[in-house]
């Protein structure tokens, strides 16, 4: 299907690796302008170097941006705007794991801040960076990484699963506010994906294996999985979608 996104321009979080290394890399694909923004610069300009080769090579641009810092959005976004041009989509993925041994009990106000400052408030600050643009224009897609445990899927990491449902909250939220701005506003909620984010838990003994058995379709999640999803909410294949979350579980919130 053609998304007809050329030479739009996103903006896309956490982009050196995972999820949002695959957004971006579809993005590329479907030929729009891409920013990725990472708070580990070298790793995410790498990798848009990489996506750049082929193509043009102005099309690609990385950044180092802590996506919990209003003035790193605010130079964020000024740096986009100066090099690519006005920024057409928003793709929020960026946001940290939760640490080991961050249950009920066990979580400290650092690691309860890091998962809220890293995840909700970032997706807060990029969204309200880039929205006044956006809403002069007419146009815009912001589309927000959200996950299958705001539903309360998974056990024990209250400040991981706290930050995704004000996610998913705020974008619904967002998405009241925006629309008639003909802004589109929508988030996408994985289930367990294999990223390195993720690869650590599922090389232990068995673990894989179970994973594959709760999957209601019997396979696990890839990033391409996931990033398909995002970058058709970004088009204006999804020019009707308001407020939306797809939920890209393979069944795990169904199980």
């Amino acid at each position: 299907m053609d998304l007809s996104l050329d030479g739009k321009v996103a903006i896309v979080t956490g982009a050196a690796s995972g999820l949002a290394r695959a957004v971006a890399t579809t993005l590329v694909a479907e030929g729009a302008r891409v920013a990725g923004a990472d708070l580990n610069e070298a790793g995410v300009r790498d990798v848009m170097s990489d996506l750049a080769a082929g193509t043009d090579s102005d099309s690609c641009r990385g950044y180092g941006v802590d996506v919990s810092s209003r003035e790193d959005w605010r130079s964020l976004v000024s740096s986009v705007e100066n090099d690519l041009g006005p920024v057409d989509i928003l793709c929020n993925i960026a946001g940290p794991a939760p640490a080991p041994g961050s249950g009920h009990l066990d979580t400290d106000d650092a690691e309860w801040t890091r998962q809220i400052n890293g995840h909700l408030t970032g997706v807060f600050l990029g969204c309200q960076t880039v929205l006044p643009g956006m809403m002069e224009r007419r146009y815009g897609k912001i589309v927000n990484m959200c996950s299958f445990t705001a539903h309360g899927t998974v056990a024990n990491i209250p400040g991981y699963d706290a930050a995704f449902g004000g996610i998913l909250a705020y974008t619904k939220d967002l998405a009241r506010f925006a629309a008639p701005h003909n802004v589109n506003v929508n988030c996408v909620s994985p289930g367990n994906i294999e990223t390195p984010m993720t690869q650590g838990w599922m090389a232990q003994p068995g673990a894989y294996d179970a994973l594959r058995e709760r999957t209601l379709i019997g396979r696990v999640g890839q990033p391409d999985d996931v990033a398909n999803w995002v970058v058709f909410l970004a088009s204006d294949r999804a020019r009707h979608a308001v407020g939306v979350e797809i939920n890209v579980s393979g069944g795990q919130l169904l199980a």
